[in-house]
């Protein structure tokens, strides 16, 4: 099915092909499910059949509530994708590995604001689907999802039939209005652009055909690399949640070759008892990113996984910027970095005050232009005028650019702690902190005290065995760095909390370890 439209391939065509060369191919996973080509083939066009019959035409978005990774979750984009609309997943923005619920007000915000007209829902969110239908004052389609990929499609409780096969497809202005909460906790919405998502997954799809593990939201960041891998006829493991034990499971039986993750999830694969003995020899890539990782860790993880750890720095609004590859793991020198900006990305450090680009090691907002950047945030034009300006993406982040363009980061520009008379970048006193033998993860941040001096507090998960105490941490910090960089506080928990994104929950973790008190400096916790 060519785009003739538009004079260029569509990357929901190429899986369609893909998917029915060899219809009897397993093509999805998910629970006890096993859907072939064949199945997403006639799933995709029944629920573009469903779209169709609701109104749904190009250029119009579609509101989708489902539970977190179902197989319902990547046919209805490909579905409307196919129509030319877009989509925005209402099922929640950057949560947990443990899901909190969206208040409905939020959820039908979120709706409006990206213009849907038709919400596609499963049968678990049957009940919220009316409520939201009854809060939303514009006329709103809903479509009703069985068991993926087998159960009934309707329109307003009425069963599709009839499938529709003629569909020319159509190429929507955006993709998806992808909502993330970021450091705030109010979920806004990033205008993902369809001509650069085409553009990346059709790309990626010239990979050789692979099995991809994905553990985190199909809603979020993993997305774009779901569908490459299906676009270049692979299959995808669809997990609801991560467990380390489960993902050496999952790896060994299902010969898993890619898949990604957050840096805090790598951490706790490299600290599982099994690591070493379980059979990862399928995986050929494994793609982490969301922090700066410790580079000690990174040492340890490229004896683990040799010749596949690939490191990515990028953002919802700007896409991917960097790439630290597999080669650059193998040079101890590179592995505090995040890489080389990527093929089309260009990179420039500018001083947040004055604006001019600063030279070569010299520390300032990471600013980019890229194919892959937000076309904007969805009904907020003073935020987005903030964050473009010029054709530039400003990122917020503080980083340097060394001698052969590898890119170092130092936190984000507000997360900076101003400790007595010297400014402190909490991710490297983080790099610190799991550089030490026993300490599993950190989480460093500022704390203003009642009388409104700055210090620094720290969030640790330690390892069951031969973990140091609180005070040896102080030290570790204090000889590594300065005094001035050791936190005065410790928070201890049992694991961090993670978003679905593989991010550490970083709001979470300073609200929860603040209600932690403790006459002592020091607290002792689990959470």
């Amino acid at each position: 099915m060519a785009n003739k439209d538009h004079g260029s391939e569509h990357y929901v065509s190429r899986i369609l092909d893909e998917a029915t060369r060899d219809g009897a191919r397993p093509v999805i996973r998910w629970r006890d499910t096993v859907i072939t080509g064949t199945e997403l083939h006639r799933s995709v066009l029944r629920v573009a059949t469903a779209l169709r019959a609701a109104g749904v035409a190009r250029d119009h978005a579609v509101a989708i509530l489902t539970q977190v990774n179902s197989p319902w979750m990547l046919m209805v984009r490909h579905a409307a994708h196919l129509l030319g609309a877009s989509v925005v997943y209402i099922t929640g923005a950057n949560h947990g590995t443990i899901t909190h619920d969206l208040p409905v007000t939020t959820r039908v915000r979120m709706l409006r604001e990206a213009g849907a007209s038709v919400l596609v829902f499963d049968g678990v969110h049957a009940e919220l689907a009316e409520t939201i239908q009854e809060m939303t004052p514009d006329k709103l389609v809903l479509c009703g999802l069985g068991h993926p990929a087998s159960g009934t499609v309707t329109v307003d409780g009425r069963p599709v039939e009839d499938l529709s096969v003629e569909f020319a497809p159509q190429a929507p202005e955006l993709a998806m209005v992808l909502y993330t909460s970021g450091t705030t906790g109010q979920p806004k919405g990033v205008c993902r652009m369809f001509g650069s998502w085409n553009a990346s997954v059709l790309g990626a799809a010239m990979r050789p055909r692979s099995h991809f593990l994905a553990m985190t939201a199909v809603s979020h960041t993993v997305a774009m690399i779901v569908d490459a891998a299906l676009a270049a006829g692979g299959s995808v493991l669809l997990c609801e949640k991560f467990d380390p034990a489960d993902f050496l499971r999952d790896v060994a039986t299902h010969r898993i070759t890619e898949t990604f993750m957050g840096v805090a999830q790598l951490y706790a694969i490299l600290t599982h008892p099994d690591v070493r003995t379980a059979d990862l020899s399928s995986l050929r890539h494994l793609l982490y990113l969301g922090c700066p990782a410790s580079p000690e860790r990174l040492k340890e993880a490229a004896t683990v996984l040799p010749g596949v750890l690939a490191q990515s720095y990028g953002s919802s609004e700007a896409g991917r910027i960097t790439m630290l590859r597999a080669a650059d793991h193998d040079d101890p020198e590179l592995l505090a970095t995040v890489g080389q900006a990527m093929p089309g990305v260009t990179l420039a450090i500018r001083d947040p005050e004055t604006g001019r680009d600063l030279p070569v090691n010299e520390i300032g907002e990471v600013v980019v232009r890229s194919p892959e950047a937000m076309g904007g945030y969805v009904a907020d034009p003073e935020h987005t005028a903030r964050v473009i300006r010029d054709g530039w993406l400003h990122t917020g982040d503080l980083g340097s650019v060394d001698e052969r363009g590898y890119v170092r980061l130092f936190g984000r520009m507000h997360e900076m702690v101003k400790v007595q008379d010297t400014r402190v970048s909490p991710s490297e006193v983080e790099k610190v902190l799991v550089g030490r033998t026993g300490v599993v993860d950190a989480c460093v941040y500022g704390h203003r005290r009642p009388d409104l001096i700055e210090e620094l507090h720290a969030a640790v998960v330690l390892s069951a065995d031969g973990a140091p105490s609180l005070a040896a941490l102080r030290d570790h910090v204090a000889r590594a760095m300065t005094p001035t960089h050791a936190p005065t506080r410790f928070v201890r928990w049992r694991e961090f909390p993670i978003s679905r994104t593989g991010k550490v929950d970083r709001l979470r973790i300073r609200e929860a370890s603040a209600e932690a008190h403790d006459e002592s400096p020091d607290v002792l916790v689990d959470r």
